[in-house]
Formats: C-alpha cells, structure tokens, sequence
C-alpha cells in the first residue's frame, strides 16, 4: 500500500510540473557552427513582436528582453549594441490566444437526485441515460519565442519556443516569471 501511495504522489508531482512548464520546442540549422559564435545584438531597434488579441506591457517587454540578454551573457557571449560587430542578432516574439476548453461527462448522481429512488444497482427502472453534465473552462495559452540570426549570412540559424496556460496572475502582471521562462528555452541554445 505504501509503494501504491508513493507511485502516486511521484506520478502527481510529475504531471503537475508538466502543467507548468508548457511545451517547449527548439530547432536550429544543423549546418551551422554555433562555437564560433562570440557576440550579439539585437535585430532591431524594436527586438520584440507582439502576437494575439492582448496588449503586452512595456515592463513584460523591458523584463523579457533584459532576461535574454542576461542568460546569454552568463553563457559567455558579450553584448554589443551595434550589430554589424555581433556574430549572431537575436528576436523575440511574445503572444497569446484565448482558448475554451469543453468537457462533457454523466452525471450518476444527478440523476439520483431527480427520480428520488433507489436507482439502478438497487432497484430495476427502465434504463434511461442519465443527464449529462457539461463544464466550460476559459484559458489564456501564452507563447514566447526566441530567435536568433546570423549577422555575416542574414539567415535565421535556432529558434526555440515555450508555451503555456498562463494563470491570472501573470495576465494582471502580479507576477514576474519572464527570467525563469526565459532560461527554460534557453537551455537548448547552443544546440550541442
């Protein structure tokens, strides 16, 4: 019974941490050598592209943006304003998308409660189904995406993307979750 109960807390602790993190996916040109890499910039004046139907904050965009260049430097690659002197330019794209989920299931216990009788384990009626009971549940979906570019070839060389459910703190802007989010996509880059 113990190990039941412990297989069960670990597969919980596990699905909850998916719950999260959200999806991440990363994808990189294979032919390009990312060791020589040393220097970056960023690939315009504006590094940041807004997608969906909410408006994103100047903090959200000054805080993402200052979290990327903060990973990148404790990778080892320098800073550089001017982007003719950087080795690769680095964009992100920040999004979202409301979503309705919709679940429909029976509902025993209902049914129970209407006809006020034993129900059908107990005493035989005529076999009706029972009402169905449907939920309605609204989500936010956020997606960030972190792009990098060559400088020399002008060609995009990694992207990496995270998204999640976002909670309705983070869509007032209550909470500050940019550096962690950031440093989860990042974790893929350099490719090795």
């Amino acid at each position: 019974m113990r190990r039941f109960l412990i297989a069960v807390a670990a597969s919980s602790l596990v699905l909850a941490g998916c719950a999260t993190t959200g999806r991440i996916t990363t994808d990189f040109d294979q032919s390009q050598n990312f060791s020589e890499y040393a220097m970056f910039a960023w690939a315009g004046r504006s590094p940041m592209i807004v997608q969906g139907n909410r408006l994103v904050p100047a903090m959200v965009q000054a805080e993402v943006a200052e979290a990327i260049k903060q990973d990148l430097i404790s990778k080892g690659y320098t800073y550089t304003q001017n982007l003719q002197e950087a080795d690769f330019a680095v964009s992100f794209t920040i999004g979202t998308r409301d979503g309705i989920r919709t679940n429909e299931y029976p509902d025993y216990f209902w049914q129970n409660r209407v006809g006020w009788a034993w129900g059908d384990p107990y005493w035989p009626r005529l076999a009706t189904m029972p009402p169905m009971r449907t939920e309605v549940r609204e989500y936010t979906e956020g997606t960030l995406s972190v792009d990098m570019f060559d400088v020399e070839r002008r060609a995009p060389v990694w992207h990496g993307v995270g998204q999640r459910n976002l909670s309705r703190a983070e869509l007032r802007g209550d909470t500050n979750t940019a550096s962690q989010d950031v440093r989860t996509i990042l974790a893929g880059f350099p490719p090795s």
